[in-house]
């Protein structure tokens, strides 16, 4: 196995991940159509990738897990395609190769952050709006293959939509799709506009040729089922362990407090269908309203839920509209109540300063056991090497888990931080995932705040199932805290230590697992300088200069209630 080296903080060790016990799909589209997400505009390539970087690490920061990356678009792509003609976003001309890869890209940041990433795709619709550019390349499907699209005039917009009647048009897309899967390391397939325009549609000519007596409006709801059936067969075959999904209108057909643009009814869509069949192993209906109003989100949300089939749920949500945006935390909740898969929000850029009070801590993406739910097997070998400097740091290596020959096999280690060398791998102490490409990962010993650290690794699947065992419990001894511990009682009270640079730390003895506030205070004035999440044993925490001005320093023990206060 190839061996990198990531450098993570051990800030990172109050991070609070949930683990396989407390599953839910948090999501999010990132849209590219129209620059509307990313890319930036420009084609400079180190800007695109900071601007990557920045969305990728804040989704992680929100404690979301899965991000529908959008690869496909206006008959153009975001990735190496032998189909369609590369996105004119990021070189600036239409077919144009990138000096580098963008779905590559994303999918290493997906990686680095412990994030699913599913790719999205525009399958039907190939071309809609004003910019042209879209639409020059002789590549291009509406120019390559004249008669597989149609022309039609939407919202004041000319659109070309893909023929789906035609078997060859259907075939074009299972192999373009097939091959974007094989080619690259996802985790899902995303399928969005699968479904027909409207009535106006003009399919007279494929109609004529394969209708075979069949209602126009049924005929072509099948079409679209055998093409699903058919890319849901071939992913299958080439990664067993990749999700097939799509993001179907909001509405299956009207119901009482829940009527308006039907799928089923307006534009040939039969997502119910695709789950019934067992070809599709999540949808994200598109419920873009509130709870007040018709179509209400929990009465469409229920009717999804309902007629499920034993597959997963997703509701979609549209915090672009404020009314909806307002409602957010209420849908997480009704979604967790109702037994749904999780949330997804349309669109990034309308959740990216939105702090969710849901979210308090990360959790592993909704389960698919009809997919797999075998537990791979776990990392061995946990060691350690204490390097120090400034700051200093912690190198853990370990042997990389037995391959159990299985497709969905190892995707991360989990890594545990315990409060002693005895204690479960509880959700509370997992602190981050790392990518399994990796036997070893650095820490920055930034400020650490106990003598001892109880480390452990667990292996964590493609499918999010976590192996029943860990690694070893690892025991590691931080020099410097253990040499402060050793030559002060620090058993009964805090003590208080000046640096010589003039900043100030307090060293004190916790007898749990707690949050602990540091506050600073003169006469009947108070204020709080610092909150850490704290563990059994000795710890210490960091403080900025100018304590020595302040009357007292009180340590209080926010779940405990207890508290010490230091004169000063």
């Amino acid at each position: 196995m190839k061996i990198n080296f990531i450098l993570i903080s051990l800030v990172l060790l109050s991070t609070i991940i949930a683990a396989q016990g407390e599953r839910e799909t948090r999501a999010v589209w990132l849209t590219t159509n129209y620059r509307l997400d990313w890319p930036p505009n420009t084609f400079n390539e180190a800007e695109q990738k900071r601007s990557l970087e920045k969305i990728f690490e804040n989704i992680k920061k929100k404690n979301l897990n899965t991000v529908y990356f959008q690869v496909r678009s206006n008959g153009t792509v975001m990735y190496n395609s032998s189909y369609d003609p590369w996105s004119p976003y990021i070189s600036g001309k239409e077919g144009a190769a990138p000096s580098y890869d963008p779905l590559e890209f994303a999918i290493k940041l997906a990686r680095k952050n412990g994030l699913e990433i599913h790719v999205w795709v525009n399958v039907v619709r190939c071309f809609a709006g004003q910019e042209s550019e879209h639409i020059q390349s002789a590549e291009h499907v509406v120019n390559k293959y004249k008669y597989w699209s149609v022309k039609i005039s939407l919202e004041g917009k000319n659109q070309y939509w893909l023929d789906m009647g035609y078997p060859e048009v259907r075939e074009y897309l299972v192999k373009s799709f097939t091959e974007l899967v094989s080619n690259y390391d996802v985790d899902g397939i995303h399928l969005d506009f699968i479904r027909y325009p409207g009535a106006a549609f003009n399919d007279n000519e494929s109609y004529s040729l394969y209708g075979n007596g069949l209602a126009r409006d049924d005929w072509r709801r099948e079409n679209l089922n055998i093409f699903i059936g058919d890319l849901y067969k071939k992913v299958k075959t080439v990664k067993p362990y990749v999700k097939v999904g799509a993001a179907p209108i909001g509405i299956y057909k009207n119901i009482e407090n829940g009527k308006g643009f039907q799928g089923y009814v307006d534009v040939n869509q039969d997502a119910r269908e695709w789950l019934k069949r067992g070809i599709m192993d999540y949808v994200v209906p598109q419920i873009y309203w509130d709870f007040e109003r018709n179509p209400k989100f929990d009465v469409v949300a229920n009717d999804w839920l309902k007629n499920s089939f034993g597959k997963s749920i997703v509701l979609g949500t549209a915090p672009y509209k404020s009314e909806v945006l307002n409602e957010i935390e209420r849908m997480i909740q009704f979604s967790r109540d109702a037994g749904a898969a999780g949330v997804s929000f349309f669109r990034y850029q309308f959740i990216a300063d939105y702090n969710f009070k849901s979210f308090s801590g990360r959790v592993y993406p909704a389960p698919m056991p009809w997919i797999d739910s075998v537990n791979p097997k776990a990392p061995q070998n946990l060691t350690y090497e204490y390097i120090s400097g400034k700051p200093s740091k912690l190198k853990l290596s370990w042997t990389a888990a037995e391959d159990d020959h299985r497709n969905s096999g190892v995707q991360y280690y989990s890594l545990y931080k315990l409060p002693t060398d005895k204690a479960q791998t509880d959700s509370d102490y997992l602190i981050d995932l790392l990518d399994a490409h990796n036997t070893s990962v650095t820490l920055a010993v930034d400020k650490p705040q106990t003598v001892n650290y109880y480390l452990t690794l667990k292996s964590v699947d493609k499918l999010w199932n976590e192996s029943e065992n860990s690694s070893n419990v690892l025991k590691v001894t931080i020099p410097e805290m253990k040499q402060l511990a050793d030559n002060i009682d620090i058993l009964d009270n805090p003590v208080l230590i000046k640096r010589k640079n003039g900043s100030f730390a307090v060293l004190f003895f916790s007898d749990t697992n707690d949050k602990v506030e540091v506050i600073l205070g003169s006469g009947f004035s108070e204020q709080t300088s610092k909150s850490v999440n704290v563990s059994f044993g000795n710890m210490i925490i960091e403080l900025e200069p100018g304590v020595d001005k302040f009357d007292f320093l009180k340590i209080k023990f926010v779940k405990s209630g207890k508290e010490h206060k230091l004169l000063l």
